[in-house]
Order: C-alpha cells, then structure tokens, then sequence
C-alpha cells in the first residue's frame, strides 16, 4: 500500500508541476463491456501525464491513474442432472473498486494537427482498494482480487477551436484483457435421491484468467 500511494503522490505531483515544452495532461473517462459472460464490466476516470515526442507524426509516452469500479465473475456453477437437464447459474460481485496505475503509449499516424488518429497502447495492475456491500450499506475492505491488464486501441484526437493550441479531445476504442478471478464449481446430482440416499459429488476449481473486454476511452487533453 505504501508503494501504491507513493505512486499516486508521483502522479499528481506531475499534474500540478509546471508545464513544460512537449507535456500533456488528460482527465479520461473510462469503461468496458464484457463480450462473453466471465467478463469484467467496468467504468472510472482516470488522470494520464506524459509527454509528446516530435518522432515522425508523434509519439506519446505517459503514466496514469485513477478510479474504477469493476463487477466481474467470482463464482460459477454448472449442475449436470443425471436425467439429461442441465443448470447453469453465476454470480457476479457488484461494487468493486479498485486504483489502475498504466504507463501509456500513443503514437499519431497523420500530421494533421486537427483531426488526428492513433493507435494507443496501455499496459498497467488494478489494486484492490474496498467493496460496497449494498445489501449491508456498508463498506468492505475484503475487496476481490485483481491483477494486470493489456489495451492495445485505435483513437481519433480532434483540437478544440478558439483554445491553446494543446486543447483537445479523444476517443479511444479496443480490447482489454484483464485478469479475473472465479470458482467453477461441477455438480452431478439425481433428479431425485437415489436408492442409497445420496444426492450428488460437487467438484471446485480456481481460475485466473486473462479475459477480453471491449474497452473505451473518452479524455479531455488540457
């Protein structure tokens, strides 16, 4: 935790530092939709430093941070009824936030400086800081876990008239693959009891997994 929020002191350190030549400063909206059911789904603000290199169209180098609050799987259960049925039942936990610290890596394919693409790549680890409990009200600090994630996107940048000439927005949009934690449980069970009175054998596992999502970005560049 000490490593963590000397991190964060860094980071906000460079967004009130002075502006030097090449600097970039972004406040982003963040968010993500899982294609398939194990998926995390996930939305913050982040705050993104950096500097703009003049190599070629550009080539953006920063690190960020910020806020998210995530649901993801955390525990699945597939039950095979020896009849031939099949249920299938899985349980999200809502309410999980979590702190990303990414380093950040843009480089600009056209010249001109009013509408400009990009491609964008974000390599970073959410810590888990706390859970909100809804049916309790309250806040829990068992937060699940959670790990790394990779976010390769292609952007579109479009400078604000009438302002600085630094002023502008993007948008971003690509695959995340992030880090999930679940339980499979497989359980084999009678329709009914069976002559000797049982009901079944459960068997349960734990996977980590580097699972897709569809990522977006909305920033602001100050």
């Amino acid at each position: 935790m000490k490593k963590l929020l000397l991190t964060l002191a860094c980071i906000t350190a460079l967004s009130v530092g002075a502006y030097a030549q090449g600097y970039e400063f972004s406040i982003e909206g963040m968010g993500s939709v899982g294609p398939i059911r194990c998926s995390n789904n996930y939305f913050g603000i982040n705050i993104l430093n950096g500097y703009r290199i003049p190599w070629g169209n550009g080539l953006f180098a920063g690190v960020g941070s910020g806020m998210v609050t995530t649901s993801y799987l955390t525990d699945f259960r597939r039950v095979n009824y020896l009849d031939g049925k099949t249920d299938i039942s899985r349980k999200r936990q809502p309410g999980n936030f979590f702190v990303p610290v990414y380093g950040s890596l843009q480089y600009y394919l056209s010249k001109d400086k009013t509408h400009q693409t990009f491609i964008r790549l974000d390599v970073g680890y959410e810590f888990a800081v706390f859970r909100f409990d809804w049916d309790r009200k309250l806040f829990d600090k068992s937060s699940c876990k959670h790990g790394m994630y990779v976010e390769p996107s292609f952007g579109y940048n479009i400078k604000l008239k009438g302002v600085e000439k630094s002023r502008s927005v993007y948008f971003t949009v690509g695959p995340t693959f992030q880090k999930c934690v679940f339980n499979r449980t497989d359980v084999t069970e009678l329709a009914e009891l069976n002559a000797s009175g049982y009901p079944g054998t459960a068997t349960t596992k734990t996977y980590e997994w580097l699972l897709p999502t569809i990522a977006f970005r909305v920033g602001w560049r100050l």
